[in-house]
């Protein structure tokens, strides 16, 4: 071991104080502890670090380079004791929570007796729930469910991509739909142009019940419509109540298409 390091060491253990370092032994010092020191002696520092050296400008980096190796051990052996083989994911994932747990110790203004083993015990057990607790509350695929046949999804719950494409095809049968007079084809075909960023707006309120339709939910912009037809916003909703009614008359419920009369 480096004499100065120890001496350094052995001063911190002493006094219960962080000694005066420049950059260069500050950095010595942590390396030692991170990748040097025996674990009994980086729960002693810590332990120093902890309670008497929290608000020094490198307290927390001390602290950090003496438990993070704890972190390591206490993740690879919790791996070993739940899983036969623990993979490298679930090993990472228990070091990340036993990560947590150092940093929740030091952050925390708990109360831990000087002495009587005390800090070892509370240390350690930190990193042994935050191993297990972080891993078995991860919440990466918490808005993911599954389900056995898509077509027993909720309808509160659709399949937006299915339906997204049911849409986009019965969009392209109606605008190309033989029967459907020349004029009403071109404000179909306007609509599509525009898009849902201008062809809809969001229903405003009205002091009268409105059905079929809730508040707040996209329906089409007559004046943006007809703007961009340089028609009157009138022909508009004539257009459009036009082409309801001979769609109507030959669109199959059943089948979900448009059939050619």
């Amino acid at each position: 071991m480096n004499p100065l390091i120890l001496a350094t060491i052995n001063a911190l253990l002493e006094t219960g104080k962080v000694p005066l370092l420049d950059a260069m032994q500050m950095s010595a010092l942590l390396h030692f502890m991170f990748r040097v020191a025996k674990n009994a002696l980086r729960i002693q520092v810590a332990e120093v670090v902890f309670l008497h050296n929290r608000s020094h400008p490198n307290g927390f980096d001390l602290f950090l380079a003496s438990t993070l190796p704890l972190a390591k051990r206490a993740a690879e052996r919790k791996a070993s004791k739940i899983f036969v083989y623990p993979s490298d994911l679930q090993i990472e994932l228990m070091y990340d929570g036993a990560v947590t747990a150092v940093i929740e110790v030091f952050q925390r203004k708990s109360t831990v007796r000087d002495g009587q083993d005390s800090f070892r015990r509370y240390l350690l057990r930190a990193l042994a729930l935050g191993t297990v607790r972080h891993y078995f509350r991860r919440q990466e695929n918490d808005s993911i469910r599954t389900v056995k046949d898509l077509a027993k999804l909720s309808p509160a719950r659709p399949n937006t991509i299915e339906n997204e494409l049911i849409t986009r095809e019965l969009l392209e049968q109606v605008l190309t739909y033989p029967h459907l007079p020349a004029e009403v084809r071109a404000t179909l075909q306007c609509i599509a142009t525009l898009g849902p960023d201008v062809a809809l707006k969001e229903h405003a309120y009205t002091p009268y019940p409105v059905k079929k339709r809730e508040f707040g939910t996209p329906i089409l912009n007559p004046d943006a419509i007809a703007k961009a037809r340089g028609i009157h916003r009138m022909m508009v909703h004539r257009h459009l109540r036009v082409a309801r009614v001979i769609l109507r008359h030959v669109f199959n419920r059943t089948e979900g298409c448009l059939q050619g009369g």
